[in-house]
């Protein structure tokens, strides 16, 4: 064997050594692959799911850095993520199916609740108790396209129009404004969140929400990503999905351990608020044959609704929308 030949093996076996030590050398470690996902709001017990997900290191097993980022606005998410400056978003069926008539190529690759939130709620004291006393009433909103459609949905439902009340932007201040009586009444506040937090500050509410005045179920909270997304990087879509259908089938199942995922987001947030509302989102979540499960005759149903009740500018395929190819089964 010539020496230059000699030379080349040699070098070539002592590839993967340290000199000094003699010990091999592990490749270098490619960072975690960053998933942008905008919340529909701020941080609340909606998302305790995802917080469990991160500290439990779904994400991470999947080599993924899930990044949680606040919105400015809440009708910000379906565009962030359409135009690729978010990975996904966390919005509303009603959101999404306006945005497929729209054809804004997005959809939902998971139902995060299987029942509506929502609800239009004003204090005990003002004597609201069903859509059609909001007549002649100021009710304020987050500025979402469905809290329109929302508000006249029910007032019809009851007898009455939403052309007799005054709607009002607030933005993310709705239960200030309500608490300080700025408007009558809201929409776009939970159940499972405003109306406990109205409460626990001592102000009585009733609460009327909206799938018992005439609206469909329907998901409240989904997860959504790109057509383009979905198309490139399915694998990248099944994990963060996975690792979120884990993340919520815990937090369902051990509130406490939310709140503490949660509490480490943001330290400012109520113990017992949390704790109560993530006990009462557990059943929301887990409804289903699989958490994040989308029902394809509820989401036709609603899709036919929207249109039926002129709430989205055509119609809609209920299957172009949202997408179970991606879910784990028999996750509860």
């Amino acid at each position: 064997m010539n020496r230059p030949l000699l030379l080349i093996l040699v070098l070539l076996a002592g590839c993967g050594k340290a000199a000094s030590n003699g010990k091999a050398v592990a490749p270098e470690t490619a960072p975690p692959r960053p998933a942008t996902i905008m919340l529909d709001w701020t941080i609340n017990s909606d998302h305790g799911g995802l917080y469990t997900a991160i500290q439990r290191g779904y994400f991470a097993r999947n080599h993924i850095a899930a990044a949680p980022k606040v919105p400015s606005s809440s009708t910000s998410q379906i565009q962030l993520v359409a135009a690729g400056q978010a990975n996904f978003g966390i919005s509303y069926e009603t959101d999404l199916l306006a945005a497929r008539a729209q054809h804004i190529p997005v959809r939902s690759v998971m139902c995060i609740m299987q029942h509506p939130l929502n609800t239009v709620m004003a204090l005990k004291s003002s004597g609201i108790t069903r859509p059609r006393q909001l007549a002649g009433k100021t009710i304020g909103m987050a500025g979402s396209p469905s809290d329109i459609p929302i508000v006249s949905a029910v007032m019809r439902h009851d007898g009455a129009s939403i052309k007799e009340a005054r709607m009002v932007n607030v933005g993310y201040n709705l239960l200030p404004a309500l608490l300080s009586r700025r408007v009558d009444a809201v929409v776009g506040v939970y159940w499972t969140w405003e109306a406990i937090q109205a409460r626990m500050k001592g102000y009585p509410v009733n609460v009327m929400r909206v799938e018992r005045w005439g609206v469909p179920n329907y998901c409240e909270l989904v997860l959504v990503a790109s057509e383009r997304t979905i198309r490139a990087q399915p694998i990248f879509v099944r994990e963060v999905v996975q690792s979120l259908q884990q993340g919520y089938a815990d937090a369902a199942a051990h509130p406490l351990a939310a709140w503490t995922a949660l509490h480490r987001a943001d330290a400012a947030l109520s113990r017992p608020l949390v704790l109560r509302s993530l006990e009462l989102l557990g059943p929301v979540e887990t409804d289903a044959t699989t958490v994040g499960y989308q029902d394809p005759r509820q989401w036709e149903a609603y899709a036919a609704w929207l249109w039926a009740n002129h709430m989205i500018s055509r119609p809609v395929a209920a299957d172009v929308a949202y997408t179970n190819q991606f879910l784990q089964p028999h996750v509860r």
